[in-house]
C-alpha cells in the first residue's frame, strides 16, 4: 500500500489482525506499518497514538459483532443476557486480546460499544427498574461474562505463546481423589467428589441464569439491587 492510499480504516483492520494473531503485546505502529508496506511516522497523519488506535480496535470489534435488532423479536431480558452471552463469548473465543481491552474502560464505550449497553439496557428495564439499575445489571453480566471466558482465553493465549499449561491442579486433585495436600477444612468433604462434567460453556450459562434469578428475586422483593457506594 502506497502511503497516499492509506487510511484509518486499513490501520484499525491491521492493527485487529496482528493482535489476534500475535497478541495484543505484539501491537506497535511499526509492525502495522510494516504490515501495510508504509513508514511508521505515516500512521500517525491518521492516529495520535497507540492508545487511540486500541480505542478505535475494540470499537470496531464491537461494531462488527452487533447484538441483533430485537424488533419484531418476543425477546424477553433473559434472552438478551443468553443471547449477549452466546455473541461475547464468540467474541472472545476470535478476538482473545478483546477481553483485556473491554477491561480498560478507556477502551469500553465508544459508539459501537454504547449500542450494545443500550441493547442490554433496554432488556432490563422490563423489570420496571430504573436506567441507572438497568445499566448496573447489565455491568455484572458483561463482568460474569468476562471473568467465566477468561481461564479458557488465558490458556489459550499460553499456548500460543508456546506455552502448555498442566490442567491438573489442587482443586481438580481434590476433587479426583487424590489430594496434593491435606485439603482445609472446608474443603474435605469435596475429597473425591468428581470435577464437574459442564463444559466451561455450560458452566457460564448456569452461573448467568442464578444471577439473573438473584436479579428478578430482588426487584419482586423491592430490595436495593445496588447499594449507594456501588460504583457505576
Amino acid at each position: 500500500m502506497t502511503e497516499h492510499k492509506l487510511t484509518r480504516d486499513a490501520i484499525v483492520d491491521t492493527a485487529i489482525a496482528l493482535a489476534d494473531t500475535e497478541g495484543i503485546d505484539a501491537l506497535s505502529m511499526r509492525r502495522i506499518a510494516d504490515r501495510l508496506g508504509v513508514g511508521a511516522m505515516s500512521l500517525y497523519r491518521h492516529v495520535a497514538n497507540k492508545d487511540e488506535l486500541l480505542a478505535a480496535m475494540t470499537d470496531e470489534v464491537s461494531r462488527l459483532n452487533p447484538y441483533p435488532d430485537p424488533t419484531g423479536r418476543d425477546w424477553t431480558w433473559r434472552d438478551r443476557v443468553r443471547i449477549a452471552a452466546e455473541i461475547d463469548w464468540a467474541l472472545y473465543q476470535h478476538h482473545p486480546w478483546v477481553i483485556l481491552a473491554f477491561a480498560t474502560p478507556r477502551y469500553s464505550f465508544g459508539p459501537a460499544g454504547l449500542a450494545c449497553l443500550a441493547w442490554l439496557v433496554e432488556g432490563f428495564r422490563e423489570l420496571d427498574v430504573t436506567p441507572r439499575e438497568a445499566m448496573q445489571m447489565s455491568f455484572s453480566v458483561w463482568n460474569y461474562i468476562s471473568g467465566a471466558t477468561l481461564p479458557q482465553i488465558s490458556q489459550a493465549l499460553m499456548t500460543r505463546k508456546g506455552i502448555e499449561p498442566d490442567t491438573n491442579n489442587g482443586l481438580r486433585a481434590l476433587l479426583d481423589g487424590s489430594p496434593m495436600w491435606t485439603p482445609p477444612p472446608a474443603l474435605a468433604d469435596l475429597e473425591g467428589a468428581g470435577v464437574s462434567e459442564l463444559t466451561s460453556e455450560e458452566l457460564l450459562y448456569a452461573g448467568l441464569t442464578t444471577l439473573c434469578d438473584g436479579f428478578e428475586a430482588r426487584v419482586r422483593a423491592r430490595a436495593p439491587l445496588f447499594t449507594p457506594d456501588t460504583p457505576a
